[in-house]
């Protein structure tokens, strides 16, 4: 009796359980993205250029709303360096943020506010942010920032 018990609890454990090939990639994709929107945040925070390298496709851009020019890649990464010397106390933080599935990418929209002392002063700046990410070579990658200040 104990057996046929135990066989038949196999039978719907069996039947309940789906493949792995159930899951929706579009869903591991989003946890995935959310992932490495929270690495490349940390490291934005701390500016780690090393991180935040490895994070970005080679066709990065990061376009602020009201300028003509986007800064690419290497002027983003290089930008970071300077903002220690400017703001060595530098705190981020996100307000909120989501992950859009679009075709083929993933979207992370929200907004984020920069805290620093400078001078002896407290300073903060708000933004809100639309990160673009599709995957490359295995991984997701950011290929664009577009940045918009909140007043």
């Amino acid at each position: 009796m104990k057996l046929l018990c135990v066989l038949m609890l196999g039978m719907v454990f069996l039947g309940t359980c789906g493949t792995g090939e159930d899951t929706d990639p579009r869903q591991d994709g989003a946890g995935r993205v959310a992932q490495r929107e929270a690495v490349f945040n940390g490291a934005y925070e701390n500016l780690d250029a090393a991180v935040i390298d490895r994070l970005l496709s080679d066709d990065f851009a990061m376009v602020y709303a009201g300028q003509a020019a986007p800064k690419d890649r290497q002027r983003f990464i290089d930008d970071l360096g300077q903002l220690r010397l400017v703001f060595p106390q530098l705190q981020i933080s996100i307000d909120s943020s989501r992950v859009v599935a679009y075709q083929d990418q993933f979207i992370v929209q929200g907004i984020r506010t920069f805290r620093w002392r400078a001078n002896g002063e407290p300073g903060t700046y708000r933004e809100r942010f639309t990160n673009r990410w599709r995957r490359s070579g295995g991984e997701w990658v950011m290929t664009k920032a577009k940045i918009d200040p909140i007043r």
